[in-house]
């Protein structure tokens, strides 16, 4: 029996969003800037977990970004399970981009995210209502950039739940092309820490005593011939031990993940692919009661074009 509730999404529409922010500076007199965008991702896994029901998605986008930094996406998903493939649902995501510096070298977001996916689909997102997320990000002299994330998770089940991440990701051009020399390829790698809570059901075992009556098996004795009619039965007191099972819900570290992400400019083209290593920590097989915390590989890839 098994019954997990991950905490927060990687987050798919941040590229494209951050994308529009830096085509703006370029193009001023433009005030709202649509992203589209198809993305191809594996295994679609959630704070560096994954279920056993975890299937490969294809997800379709279209964000619209004005130049005052409010947005507003959506995200379609579908999984590729072979002959079972189908839509699952989508999600819509408003939000604000801001930045506190001319250079962008500090900055973050806030969103919220509301979920349509069908109660029995097979990806992860299907336990989820809706999120509230945030991020806050330095970039000091576009050296190296640190950023601090954090979710806020309502589950179909009335629980909420609540994931921390942090990030370092440093940007570098292995080539530049255009005239203007903002095309080409861009290398960022990057490492991200998850923290959250997590929810299960723990097994522990109690003790009673109970009173309960036992048959005594009856002789023939003079007694029982001249009194027929004796007690056949004698009470005694007996321990009875009970398996039960609770639910326990924990703040731990989740999972550290390792990524390259690539990207490919050509004019208002971007082709994308990120290769991930991910090392889960704390989690439970509640099958078995075994740990199931080895690492794992997966990897997007997509293309987005920006009007």
């Amino acid at each position: 029996m098994k019954k997990l509730k991950l905490i927060l999404l990687l987050v798919l529409a941040y590229p494209a969003v951050y994308a529009q922010q830096k085509t703006d500076t370029s193009t001023k007199s433009k005030e709202l800037f649509v992203n589209a965008g198809l993305q191809y991702l594996s295994n679609l896994t959630y704070a560096g977990r994954r279920d056993e029901s975890s299937v490969p998605v294809l997800l379709p986008s279209v964000t619209l970004v004005s130049k005052q930094g409010l947005f507003v996406s959506a995200i379609g998903y579908f999984d590729l399970n072979g002959s079972k493939s189908g839509t699952e649902g989508l999600s819509v995501t408003p939000g604000y981009v801001f930045t506190f510096d001319a250079k962008r070298y500090y900055g973050g977001n806030v969103s919220a995210t509301k979920y349509f996916i069908t109660k029995s689909s097979p990806i992860i997102l299907s336990s989820f209502n809706a999120s509230v997320d945030g991020q806050l990000y330095a970039n000091p002299d576009d050296i190296v950039k640190f950023t601090a994330g954090a979710s806020y998770r309502f589950n179909k089940n009335n629980s909420n739940d609540i994931v921390n991440t942090a990030e370092l990701s440093k940007e570098i051009f292995a080539l530049k092309t255009g005239a203007d020399r903002k095309g080409g390829l861009k290398i960022t790698p990057t490492a991200t820490l998850y923290a959250g809570t997590q929810s299960f059901y723990q097994t522990y075992y109690t003790e009673s005593q109970v009173t309960r009556s036992v048959d005594v098996p009856q002789k023939q004795t003079p007694i029982n011939i001249l009194f027929p009619n004796q007690p056949k039965q004698t009470i005694i007191t007996q321990t009875v031990t009970q398996q039960n099972q609770r639910e326990v819900r924990q703040y731990k570290l989740l999972a550290f993940s390792g990524s390259l992400p690539l990207t490919y400019t050509i004019n208002k083209w971007q082709i994308l692919f990120t290769p991930y290593l991910i090392k889960p920590f704390n989690q439970v097989d509640y099958v078995s009661g075994t740990k199931m915390n080895g690492v794992y590989f997966l990897f997007t890839t997509g293309v987005n074009v920006t009007f």
